[in-house]
């Protein structure tokens, strides 16, 4: 699955939204969101926000040392690189993989590439990708015929569409959120 639209234009704030629903609901989620990061009011690169232990690193910054990994204006922090390809190589096959994002460098064959070859030979891997529209096809190129269906935060039936690609079941049916249904009988849920 891609995620895709302009470069600002709301998907990781959409995609956490989504996150957020299917953890409630028991899904099995694995890899990462890059929201962006600022410093008194001023946009100074993105930050790694780990799935699960929701933990939060800095990621890509407009300041960097020589030979780090660079795309534009931004330098990718070689710690944090390592930690998201670990993850995606790491990551379980039964759950769903988030990757956010894939951009110019790693079309280019660079960045978290060579972590996601990885990932993406599996199979019965299933992947969300989140990509700027600027990059679509060329994702889809490398990509060669896996199948992928296509997301824009900016339609309207989206949400509903990607929650029914991933679960399987249309959003009004999903499963109670977890602890919800022992909430509901009266067992005491740590």
């Amino acid at each position: 699955m891609l995620l895709t639209g302009p470069v600002q234009s709301g998907k990781t704030r959409f995609l956490t939204g989504i996150v957020s629903e299917l953890a409630a609901h028991g899904v099995g989620l694995t890899g990462f969101l890059s929201p962006a990061a600022f410093e008194d009011g001023r946009h100074i690169g993105y930050d790694l926000r780990l799935l699960g232990g929701e933990k939060t690193v800095p990621f890509i910054r407009r300041s960097g040392e020589p030979g780090w990994e660079k795309v534009g204006p931004f330098y990718l922090i070689p710690e944090a690189l390592a930690r998201a390809r670990r993850l995606i190589r790491e990551s379980r096959e039964r759950d769903l993989l988030i990757v956010d994002e894939v951009g110019p460098l790693e079309i280019d064959g660079g960045g978290l590439w060579s972590a996601l070859q990885t990932a993406l030979a599996g199979a019965s891997r299933r992947c969300l990708l989140v990509v700027r529209d600027s990059c679509l096809e060329a994702l889809r190129a490398k990509l060669g015929d896996r199948p992928a269906a296509v997301f824009r935060p900016a339609d309207p039936a989206a949400r509903a569409s990607l929650l029914l690609e991933i679960t399987g079941t249309p959003e009004a049916r999903l499963p109670e959120p977890v602890g919800k249904a022992e909430e509901r009988s009266g067992k005491h849920v740590e």
